[in-house]
């Protein structure tokens, strides 16, 4: 079935339209968040640091100070130069400008796509069902709205394939020109890109040696293809040099045939049906199966040089060297698929499709039919897997980081917070999410380990110091006790702290550094397990101790395999007569000889209707696997009260039932 492009280009816009509509009305919205918003979110910085850097193309900024000047080394930004342009021009920094740009681009390279497959099969059926196809994975349908620069280099290559296909049958110049400049392109503004247009120009030269000629011109036109990209790898050397870069710039290999294995399996495990679906997988290993019997019937002499196929091998062989180098990185970014075998695996679908005749009317119906049910397969699991990826939950703390830091910036404002004061931000967990949502450059410290918050602080030249109300105690304080001298708090959102440097570097106590005082504490429990408790209203679950393991003499509370809960505050919002955001100190004393197994630490806050809010601390992140009493501090940042029968609930989870030995249990609710 063949229709003019006149007829069969609006009606696949249309369709695309639809499902856009359909995918992204919710999504289209959002900040660079959920999956890979590390990625996204430093994408999304480079087009705000050309608004603030005067467009200066040749220096690429993010918020992120780490490098010098937060200049950074980058794969060509064009995209975020043009979405920049788009701001200034719309005057607004919203996101939604980036997503509706990625999204228009990726759209635009479908339709080039459904033209390429069109002028390989001669069908618009079979093209429309490789556009879904792709369109429907369900790791397109996640960054075809998003912000990593994948999907505009899949657009361009997309482009660049249906004029270097449009150049083999017709040889116009102009194809040849226009498909060098986006194989370009596309390589430019994200490297691996670069195997692609390695394999358009090797494919050339075996068909120079083939038919023994050669095009000046195509030389000519591959070698300014090929400099451009050159010229500027050299210039991002240079760039690195200077300045530096929060982007990796290096190759990342297994260390050995068992840990490439180890990679490929956590692929599998994690990745497999983000790549495609069920349906994706069955109709790929379909047309595999009748790829292999339709060449072994083939007679020797039609298995001549064909140079599609040559490119095809070339490709995957390109992409297979490429993941041996890269490898360390596909088991935890998936868009890497994308990257490398994603187009290869593409172009042998197109041209398995070509095989396939629909010579009858029943043969169309029936591949109509079966192609319907392939596609709803295609969005029943793209639906599905779309879903997950913007699913989140107290595990997430790139998320909860992103949450806390909202609002930041007017507050930093209203308290004359100069718009250049340098902000140093402890436990950040992206470069520069905190930094946009402060509108602030600065500094991140995305591990608090002792060695790189003590080198953060003496280090970067910083104004001020921002951390986060919940993590302040258990992850910062912790692992340096002694940023409680080097810091005072200047004040807060109730969810992220602001500190300046102390004018008086003397060592404070944690509840002289929290400013907890008789006057702001709300309640207040101390439990040794020695003695009865004072409040058996609002504490249960202290009746299970033991006098074998204690940390203070005589007794300590104990969980085995008969307890998945240990001593548990409950209290409600109308004893506490507060309307503002509350603070849980925790302290205790832990001892386990099962490695804390998923013993946790849980606040929650619940009511008639839901739960308003859930946090909990995993002990095994804070605690040696030692057979030894260790000390645990934690803090909760509770939401304001909505209701007066909101319920606060502070307890010990054992979920697993492992034995675990607690003493010496302190809470504190203070504002």
């Amino acid at each position: 079935m063949y229709i003019s492009n006149k007829k069969s280009i609006p009606i696949l816009i249309v369709v695309l339209l639809l499902l856009s509509a359909f995918l992204y009305h919710k999504s289209i919205t959002l900040f660079p968040a959920f999956m890979h918003s590390w990625t996204q979110s430093d994408r999304y910085a480079l087009a705000l640091g050309f608004l603030n850097n005067g467009f200066d193309f040749l220096h690429p900024q993010t918020f992120n100070w780490m490098v010098k000047d937060g200049i950074t080394r980058v794969d060509f930004p064009i995209n975020e130069y043009i979405i920049a342009l788009l701001m200034k021009i719309l005057g607004t920094t919203s996101f939604v400008v980036f997503r509706v740009y990625t999204l228009v681009l990726s759209l635009t390279g479908l339709i080039y796509l459904f033209l390429l497959s069109k002028k390989i099969t001669s069908s618009d059926i079979k093209s429309v069902f490789i556009v879904v196809f792709v369109f429907l994975s369900p790791i397109y349908v996640y960054y075809q709205d998003g912000f990593i620069p994948t999907l505009p280099a899949l657009s361009f290559s997309f482009i660049a394939y249906y004029h270097f296909y449009s150049y083999q049958r017709d040889k116009t110049k102009k194809h040849f020109i226009l498909s060098i400049l986006f194989f370009t392109l596309a390589a430019l503004i994200r490297m691996p890109f670069v195997i692609v247009l390695i394999a358009a120009l090797l494919q050339q030269g075996f068909t120079y040696i083939k038919q023994r000629r050669f095009s000046f011109f195509e030389i000519v036109v591959s070698i300014i293809g090929g400099g451009i990209f050159l010229l500027y790898f050299l210039y991002n050397v240079h760039l690195y040099r200077i300045y530096g870069s929060i982007f990796l710039d290096h190759l990342m290999p297994p260390k050995s045939f068992d840990d490439l294995m180890d990679v490929v399996s956590e692929m599998c495990k994690h990745w497999l049906i983000h790549y495609f679906t069920i349906g994706h997988y069955v109709l790929i290993l379909t047309l595999l199966c009748f790829g292999i019997f339709n060449f072994s019937k083939k007679k020797a002499a039609e298995n001549n040089y064909n140079p599609w196929r040559l490119h095809i091998i070339l490709l995957f062989a390109g992409v297979t060297i490429y993941f041996v180098l890269m490898a360390r990185q596909y088991y935890a970014h998936d868009y890497y698929f994308l990257d490398s075998f994603f187009m290869p695996i593409l172009l042998s679908i197109i041209f398995s499709l070509k095989k396939i005749t629909i010579e009858n009317k029943k043969q169309m119906i029936i591949y109509s039919t079966v192609g319907a049910c392939f596609i709803s397969s295609f969005l029943y699991g793209a639906i599905k897997i779309r879903n997950e990826r913007y699913s989140t939950g107290p595990w997430d703390r790139t998320e909860i980081t992103r949450q806390n830091f909202m609002g930041t910036d007017k507050f930093l404002d209203d308290k004359g917070i100069a718009k250049d004061a340098k902000i140093l931000v402890i436990d950040a967990y992206t470069y520069n999410v905190p930094l946009i949502l402060m509108r602030r450059n600065g500094y991140t410290v995305l591990s608090t380990s002792y060695k790189e918050m003590s080198t953060s602080l003496f280090w970067c030249k910083w104004d001020y110091v921002a951390i986060q109300d919940n993590y302040l105690v258990s992850d910062v304080i912790k692992n340096y006790p002694l940023i409680t001298s080097l810091i005072e708090r200047i004040g807060g959102t109730e969810k992220v702290s602001f500190y300046k440097r102390s004018s008086n570097m003397k060592a404070k106590s944690l509840k002289e550094f929290l400013a907890i005082s008789p006057e702001n504490t709300m309640y207040s429990a101390a439990i040794n397990f020695d003695e009865p408790i004072k409040d058996t209203i609002h504490i249960k679950g202290c009746g299970h101790t033991t006098t074998d393991n204690f940390y203070s003499a005589p007794a300590s509370g104990f969980m085995d395999s008969t307890l998945e809960y240990g001593t548990t505050l409950t209290i409600k919002a109308k004893e506490l007569k507060n309307s503002t955001n509350l603070k849980v100190l925790i302290n205790a004393a832990v001892w386990s000889n099962q490695k804390f197994n998923n013993v946790q630490i849980v606040a929650s806050v619940t009511n008639t209707k839901a739960t308003v809010f859930y946090q909990n601390f995993n002990l095994s992140d804070y605690v040696k696997p030692l057979e030894k009493w260790q000390n645990i501090e934690f803090q909760f940042v509770l939401p304001a009260f909505t209701t007066a029968d909101d319920e606060l609930k502070i307890y010990l989870w054992n979920p697993k039932k492992v034995v675990v030995n607690y003493d010496d249990w302190e809470m504190v609710i203070y504002k």
